[in-house]
């Protein structure tokens, strides 16, 4: 009975430790530098804004070539991202700066019946969403 306690117990334990260990990595954070909306008005009439977002340069992770590395320093290494390298992370930008667009487009009582992004353009950190007011 008592070898019967105690199996279970390790049992539950290390379900506990491999369930902890093999949750999703937490996502990955940028800190949004800067961001500006431009408006113009077309020679057609039509209502055209520009706006762009630039993160916070993510450090290169550094690796010392001096020491063998052990596995943790190797799981870190394999889940460092960085904006200026991550198709995820600029989708997840872009997804971002769409948010923050429509903040700032309210917040100056622009485009109030709607807008339409007509062009995104990628840099190192920053997204440029381009489009007009319907």
């Amino acid at each position: 009975m008592f070898q019967k306690n105690v199996r279970l117990l390790l049992s539950s334990l290390c379900f506990i430790v491999l369930a902890g260990c093999a949750s999703a990595p937490e996502p990955v954070e940028f800190q949004i530098a800067e961001q500006t909306l431009h408006t113009k008005q077309s020679e057609s009439g039509d209502l055209l804004f520009v706006y762009i977002v630039t993160v916070e340069p993510t450090p290169i992770m550094k690796v010392s070539s001096h020491k063998p590395m052990s596995r943790t320093e190797l799981k870190k290494y394999a889940e460092h991202q960085r904006v200026e390298d991550s198709p995820e992370l600029k989708l997840q930008l872009e997804e971002r700066a769409v948010q923050l667009l429509d903040t700032a487009l309210a917040q100056r009582n622009y485009c109030q019946t709607g807008h339409k992004v007509n062009r995104v353009y990628w840099r190192q950190r920053s997204v440029q969403l381009r489009g007009m007011c319907l």
